[in-house]
């Protein structure tokens, strides 16, 4: 009988504990099952280690792709598979995987023991498995996560807004304050160079916040990464790329657009004074 572990979010978009817990025992009634809603990332991890170490069969995130990412690290380099159920905003990691809207063929991937091996992104010690980046993307994730945390009413906005949140709050963020530009030195393989940036991108995959194809060429599984740079003097500018992108048309032509696979990455901030985040998988 196969052992699963399954972590439920409820500070998810669309995580309802009863109606995720009859509608995963529906489809795996066969198997011995343990549902957890660990109340802290301490509990979080003493439940991973415990699961790791009496080697259950999978276990099943239900949440967005910061649950997944929560998981990811104590579980990289095990023999412990993880199935990731859509239950937030964006879900880049579990529609790049299947359809997120056959839950029901997702969860059988769990009986069926349907495996995939799929790339991570070291950086400095945490695990990526989606898309992340410095500037302007980041601090549209980080207010979007603020206002989920501070107003519960605004975890049912984004129940019905769905990704569309993340092009709306982008768009808000491009026309009501002054663009923000970080000085970097980027080192890889394949780019090397002093840029002035108001976006950078790194991507294990092709799609961002749901619907923005930024990097159509991408696989999880190839070895590689995509690093997009979004170097636009004015907003006009920004805004005209980011609309490509939108539709899927990346500006190949725009001299402050530049894209490039790797699969190494130095990123070096050029201003002492001013610390710079990183953000990745929806956090």
């Amino acid at each position: 009988m196969q052992k699963i572990t399954i972590y439920l979010n409820k500070q998810a978009s669309n995580t309802s504990y009863s109606h995720w817990k009859k509608r995963i025992t529906r489809q795996l009634f066969r198997s011995e099952l343990i549902f957890r809603t660990p109340s802290s990332i301490e509990e979080l991890n003493q439940n991973l280690q415990e699961d790791i170490q009496n080697k259950v069969d999978a276990i099943i995130s239900v949440g967005g792709d910061g649950t997944a990412n929560t998981l990811i690290q104590n579980m990289a380099n095990t023999d412990v598979g993880l199935l990731v159920i859509p239950a937030g905003t964006a879900n880049d990691l579990a529609s790049e995987l299947s359809d997120p809207k056959d839950i029901e063929k997702i969860i059988q991937c769990v009986r069926l023991q349907t495996q995939k091996k799929i790339d991570l992104i070291n950086i400095n010690g945490s695990y990526m498995a989606t898309n992340g980046g410095i500037g302007l993307g980041g601090v549209v994730a980080a207010k979007i996560n603020d206002l989920r945390k501070d107003y519960p009413l605004f975890k049912k906005v984004m129940k019905f807004s769905g990704d569309k949140i993340y092009s709306l709050f982008l768009g808000y963020e491009i026309l009501s304050d002054s663009l923000e530009y970080y000085n970097l030195d980027i080192k890889s393989p394949k780019f090397n160079g002093e840029v002035e940036a108001v976006a950078v991108l790194v991507n294990n995959q092709s799609t961002l916040a749901g619907s923005f194809i930024v990097a159509p060429g991408t696989s999880n599984s190839d070895g590689k990464f995509n690093v997009s740079l979004f170097t636009h003097p004015t907003k006009k500018a920004l805004l005209k790329a980011l609309i490509e992108v939108s539709r899927g048309t990346l500006p190949k032509s725009d001299p402050y657009y530049t894209s490039f696979e790797t699969t190494e990455l130095e990123i070096n901030n050029l201003n002492p004074d001013r610390s710079i985040s990183f953000f990745g998988d929806g956090e």
